[in-house]
């Protein structure tokens, strides 16, 4: 992977708002994912893997959607993020149904959830709401209504539409490279790369973006390399990122650290590129 690869991307310019201003409604949008993953949970055969649980970034609707979900009538779930509103799909990925989440709460929202699945003709009783995973707790899971900004969904919109396009083009341009998804315990959307094994040993790179964590409170890029080398000696990075060494290992590039760039893109490119070349010589790739 090099950044001459990676020049045909489109950008969607971020930081209008603070990176640190996103939190609620980064929160809110994690908790109405979840809606999203209880259709993949009841419907999508499990793997191991917990991939069928993950969501893709859709750019044609601007949102996160499940897999598609095996029924009479093809159907797929999604949370559009820069309006916060729950939508049904069909095999040609056209909304045929739409639930706005803003004003209302989680369980008119299954409600809607039950109704759609009902109408591809699956059975509303297998429906679920269990997870075998926690998010960061937030009052709408308490019964509280959605009621997040406008203009904050719409930039963490931007930084998924960014992170889609940019790691599409990594992920088709770098051999072993995974599909990228986003992942509903985390909310980071990445591609994972996996590199030759050495002596059996499974070494990857992960590469991706996460809308902010207990880590970092905004939008942040990561590259990690698995398993950690030793946090020592270890090499410099471009773009202004730095190695995150607390809870775990991998270079780092804060949305703040790049928002008032001329050319973010290159900027966040300049990163990927450096810190993808440093995990392949730390872990000896």
């Amino acid at each position: 992977m090099s950044a001459s690869v990676l020049t045909d991307s489109s950008w969607n310019r971020v930081g209008d708002i603070l990176p640190s201003a996103l939190t609620e409604a980064r929160l809110q949008l994690h908790h109405a994912a979840q809606i999203v993953v209880s259709a993949a949970i009841s419907y999508v055969p499990a793997r191991p893997d917990d991939s069928h649980t993950a969501l893709t970034w859709l750019s044609s609707v601007r949102a996160l959607v499940s897999e598609p979900i095996t029924s009479a009538t093809p159907l797929r779930i999604g949370v559009r993020v820069e309006d916060l509103t729950l939508l049904a799909l069909d095999g040609a990925l056209r909304p045929t149904g739409s639930f706005a989440l803003s004003g209302r709460k989680i369980a008119a929202a299954q409600t809607w959830l039950g109704d759609a699945v009902a109408e591809a003709g699956l059975d509303r009783a297998r429906l679920t709401q269990r997870k075998h995973y926690t998010i960061p707790a937030h009052p709408v899971a308490d019964g509280e209504p959605f009621s997040v900004g406008g203009a904050e969904l719409a930039e963490l919109a931007r930084y998924w539409s960014n992170a889609g396009g940019l790691l599409e083009e990594i992920a088709r341009a770098t051999p072993g490279a995974s599909t990228v998804l986003t992942w509903p315990h985390h909310f980071d959307i990445a591609t994972l790369i996996e590199l030759p094994s050495a002596g059996g040993e499974k070494r990857t790179i992960g590469v991706g973006q996460s809308p902010g964590d207990d880590s970092y409170a905004e939008p942040y890029w990561y590259v990690g390399p698995y398993p950690y080398p030793p946090a020592t000696d270890l090499p410099s990075l471009a773009g202004g990122g730095h190695w995150h060494t607390k809870g775990w290992m991998g270079a780092a590039l804060p949305a703040s650290v790049y928002v008032a760039a001329g050319d973010q893109r290159a900027q966040v490119t300049a990163f990927i590129d450096s810190s993808v070349a440093a995990c392949r010589r730390l872990l000896g790739a």
